[in-house]
């Protein structure tokens, strides 16, 4: 490792304030960084925000990265979008019609009840060209950091430790559910943090932490962002949900509010119904009966009254009762994310806290989205 010449300007997190501060700055990386990432991969936005999570998903999971069974895509995305099976399938099938032809839909070899979803050679260049547009964007982003020479391998394992802690702790539901635990992906192109195996069994101080080698620094961070904002992500809002009866959508009004909002109290009703339509990909309609849903009984955790400034606009607020319901509800993410902060060293709290932080800061300025205009270059597969 390349000795520093600038002291990494790291704050110390006390443990017991650590999942309250990860809670807060979990949010814009789901959120923010999430959505111009899938930004990114839409590729000259050919593809809605459902296609994107099917393709990515495939190169993810999928059997060499270019097949998939039908149903666990659906399973898969029914929890994330909180939509049917049916809008996924309608997703899937405009994948596989022209103009578009990414995928092909067949019967599974090993059962004719089942569908496969297969890539075809359009679809494998096509998921190229996103994975190279993703590449640029996380050169850039990587670039930026650069307060000490090993700030950017901090960052590198760090979203890698994190994605393992949660994958870690999904595969302990599964298992006290008594479900299959998911499938370990082995396709050459997903990189893997080359601390990966020890992750669960031991912590490294930051003077520990391997230099990676720049020529795949920025495919590893791609392969870490998509997990975090997917796969984590939609397990905190999970824990978020606990014991309320609300949907996803009404989860993440409060959460938008609270992060985003006037002292965390109020927002402007169209920046809401803006955000809801981007993250979820629902209409203005969808959005104002969410909302609505939660100004009477029995929640009563809204109130929509006219902006001081413009009557024709309007303000969502929470009440009392909101005030304390949000309290409770973040307070379920907190001792979520303190399973995730017991797994980590003293020295890893603060560098996970400092990487979310400064990721944040970075993509307030992001320039993107970003486009390889050039002929698709080759991929570095496993160093």
């Amino acid at each position: 490792m390349e000795p520093d010449t600038v002291k990494p300007d790291i704050e110390h997190i006390p443990r017991a304030d650590a999942a309250k501060k990860l809670l807060h700055r979990f949010y814009p990386v789901h959120y923010v960084v999430g959505m111009k990432v899938e930004d990114t991969l839409r590729t000259n936005d050919l593809l809605n925000r459902h296609q994107v999570a099917v393709l990515w998903i495939i190169r993810s999971e999928g059997q060499d990265g270019v097949s998939m069974r039908r149903k666990n895509i659906e399973n898969a995305l029914t929890g994330w979008y909180e939509t049917s099976s049916s809008a996924i399938s309608k997703a899937v099938r405009a994948l596989a019609k022209p103009p578009l032809s990414l995928v092909t839909i067949q019967e599974h070899p090993q059962s004719a009840r089942e569908k496969l979803v297969t890539l075809t050679p359009a679809g494998e260049k096509f998921l190229l060209q996103m994975t190279n547009n993703g590449v640029l964007l996380c050169k850039w982003y990587l670039s930026s950091m650069d307060r000490w020479n090993a700030e950017m391998d901090a960052c590198l394992y760090i979203f890698s430790k994190v994605n393992a802690i949660f994958e870690s702790l999904i595969d302990e539901e599964r298992a006290e559910r008594g479900e299959t635990l998911k499938h370990q992906n082995t396709n050459d192109m997903m990189l893997q943090h080359p601390l990966t195996p020890t992750f669960m069994d031991r912590s490294y101080s930051l003077s520990e932490i391997p230099r990676i080698p720049r020529e795949y620094s920025a495919l590893m961070q791609l392969n870490a962002f998509f997990p975090i904002h997917y796969t984590a992500g939609n397990r905190l809002e999970i824990a978020l949900r606990r014991g309320a009866n609300l949907s996803r959508q009404q989860v993440i009004i409060l959460w938008i509010i609270s992060a985003e909002g006037l002292n965390g109290m109020s927002m402007p009703r169209k920046a809401i119904e803006r955000a809801l339509r981007d993250w979820l990909e629902l209409t203005s309609s969808s959005v104002s009966k969410a909302i609505r849903s939660l100004t009477g009984a029995p929640h009563n955790i809204l109130t929509i009254v006219e902006r001081p400034e413009s009557g024709r606009e309007k303000l969502v607020c929470l009440t009392e009762e909101g005030k304390a319901f949000a309290e409770d509800m973040f307070q379920n993410g907190i001792r979520f994310l303190h399973k995730v902060i017991d797994k980590l060293s003293d020295d890893e709290i603060d560098m996970v806290l400092h990487v979310f932080k400064r990721t944040s800061e970075i993509f307030e300025g992001y320039p993107g989205p970003f486009r390889d205009e050039a002929e698709t270059p080759e991929l570095p597969i496993n160093p």
